[in-house]
């Protein structure tokens, strides 16, 4: 019977329940670790196990039909008693742990047993990466230990998800109240179905007084109380947002009328009204709310965020403690959204005029500090001077099927500008998931390329994970046809998706761009910090460069430099400037990358 492992067990066991609840993709990683070791061994049978309380079960396997098995009969039970140590058992039946196993004297007869011992996301033995046999034999020093290099890249996947998971969860949680935030919001909106749903904008009236009377931390309790109370209000169906600063909001589903929504915001002024003491003192918490819902007030989400924020800005207007519902007119969005479709319909009619240009951010090599290549960056100035940020435009844009057209532009744009010769820098352009995932995508940039006499070797095209979601081969010969042209392929925003880890062995990506997400948190703390460490070995592992996008501090790029991040991009380097700037701009950059690295790393 195996030891009890010396450690937290229930840290251990809470290990084991995060990895046993990983999706397919994880488990199809998984699955190439176990086939790499039955190809490294030459053994029929592998697989990557877990050891719960009172059972073993796996993950992955190779070659053997297996459920779960008694914790007391499971050779990986005693594997994980050393966790620094592989465990190799030449013959299961001459040791005399295992002799009377009944996995041994019965089916599957097992007599060879090596197992390399994992650790999950808290560090915690969880299981191993396991090879078997039905006949006895003997691994090499060498063998073993490439078996336990393999336990390595496995233990990394399993801390990346793990860890991936729980930024995920950060990242859509307001830190100050738990409510949902801004990012968790526009996730559920972007998987909203557009009907009986409303939207309650809320803005406090009178919080600025609140923080001059009692501070920063007498404010803060002030917008933990008032979240505290809404989520109290609302049904558990509703989510409860905080935007930022003093603002909320209060997703509503299942609205059958108008006077519903109008009601719920009844309620929440009765709820605020209810007497809160900060420091001994009655605060007041009183709340603006603008309400509008669908189908009632737009036919959209983006038209119905529109609508509350008028509607909130009409209650704000009319003294405090009041609420406003959208009016039926929806003449103001329509005219802005109207005329931005009419241009978009101009500028990609045959003849028409591209309202668009590019900017150029560099990518820095961050041993030397050399500027290796550009990402080209769109921008959009309208005639009345408004500048239009990519992420109000590109929805648009791929809503009447404009995609393409754009895609097509940014190639031949980046290809003309390379035709010039100088500066002699690479350009990276993004493609966006239906263009990349479509065939003939290659034959597109061919075409560029030819048309402005040029070779592929100074063009980089920069792909998402969504690319990989439709027709995953018309994605793979597209890059396969890229590869011909000598354009090199970047996989965007790695670990940022649920699914990268597992696209990496399958596809023959020429680098990875770490998520910024990721890049913003770590040097915040050791999470963050152990994220950028997970995703750079897996990077290493697999022998592909990373690249960190929107690096913002001096304790980023200690932190990317210390775990072997080769390039990164970001304003601490360079904010994107036009292709006429970039010579004299990139000149600057590697003794300015030499001061951050060679200074002190900021104290985190």
């Amino acid at each position: 019977m195996p030891e009890a492992w010396s450690g937290n067990e229930a840290e251990r066991l809470l290990d084991v329940a995060d990895i046993a609840s990983f999706d397919k993709v994880t488990e199809e990683l998984m699955g190439a670790f176990v086939r790499v070791a039955s190809d490294l061994v030459g053994v029929p049978i592998s697989g990557v196990s877990l050891v719960g309380e009172h059972e073993q079960f796996f993950k992955a396997i190779q070659g053997l039909h297996a459920g779960s098995t008694p914790k007391d009969d499971a050779f990986c039970a005693y594997a994980i008693e050393n966790p620094e140590q592989v465990m190799v058992v030449p013959d299961l039946k001459e040791d005399p742990r295992f002799g009377t196993n009944p996995l041994v004297l019965s089916d599957p007869n097992l007599r060879f047993y090596a197992g390399a011992p994992l650790r999950g996301g808290r560090g915690t033995p969880v299981g191993t990466l396991c090879v078997m046999d039905r006949k006895p034999r003997e691994l090499t020093p060498s063998m073993v230990a490439r078996l336990q290099d393999l336990a390595r890249g496995v233990s990394a996947a399993l801390t990346l998800r793990h860890a991936i998971r729980e930024v995920h969860r950060a990242a859509r949680t307001d830190a100050l109240t738990g409510v949902c935030n801004r990012k968790g919001m526009e996730e559920m909106l972007a998987e909203t179905e557009p009907r009986d749903f409303g939207i309650l904008m809320i803005d406090l009236d009178g919080f600025k007084p609140i923080n001059d009377t009692y501070g920063h931390a007498g404010g803060d309790r002030a917008l933990v109380e008032v979240a505290r109370r809404l989520s109290a209000t609302v049904r558990s169906m509703d989510t409860v947002v905080r935007l930022g600063g003093d603002e909320f909001v209060v997703l509503v589903r299942g609205v059958d009328k108008p006077e519903a929504g109008m009601g719920l915001a009844g309620r929440i002024h009765a709820a605020l009204a209810d007497t809160f003491m900060l420091n001994g003192s009655p605060v007041p918490l009183r709340a603006s709310i603008g309400f509008a819902g669908i189908p009632w007030h737009a036919g959209d989400v983006p038209s119905l965020l529109e609508r509350a924020d008028a509607a909130l800005y009409a209650a704000k207007r009319a003294g405090r403690g009041v609420t406003r519902s959208a009016g039926t007119s929806t003449s103001g969005e329509t005219v802005g959204r109207a005329a931005l479709e009419t241009r978009l319909r101009e500028a990609f009619a045959p003849g028409g005029t591209v309202p668009f240009h590019l900017v150029f951010q560099p990518i820095v090599e961050l041993k030397t500090g050399v500027v290796s290549s550009v990402e080209a960056l769109l921008r959009w100035r309208t005639d009345t001077g408004l500048s239009l940020r990519p992420s109000d435009v590109l929805p648009v844009i791929e809503g009447m099927g404009y995609s393409g057209a754009l895609d097509r532009w940014v190639v031949d744009e980046a290809c003309r500008l390379i035709a010039l010769g100088h500066p002699p820098f690479t350009i990276a352009v993004n493609a966006s998931a239906s263009t990349f995932g479509m065939p003939g995508f290659d034959a597109q940039v061919a075409g560029a390329l030819r048309k402005h006499g040029i070779g592929g070797d100074r063009l980089v095209i920069e792909m998402t994970e969504g690319s990989l979601a439709g027709e995953a081969s018309a994605a793979m010969a597209n890059m396969q046809g890229l590869a011909k042209l000598g354009v090199r392929v970047v996989l965007d925003d790695f670990g940022g998706g649920h699914g990268t880890l597992a696209r990496l062995r399958g596809y023959p990506f020429d680098a990875i761009k770490i998520d910024r997400s990721l890049v913003t948190d770590c040097a915040r703390d050791a999470q963050g910090t152990a994220l950028i460490e997970a995703v750079a070995g897996m990077a290493h592992a697999f022998s592909v460069p990373a690249v960190a996008e929107g690096v913002e501090d001096a304790a980023q790029l200690h932190v990317l430099a210390r775990f072997g991040v080769e390039r990164a991009q970001g304003f601490l380097l360079s904010r994107p400037v036009a292709w006429d700037r970039l010579e004299e701009l990139a000149a600057s950059i590697p003794a300015r990358v030499q001061a951050v690295l060679e200074a002190p790393a900021p104290a985190a």
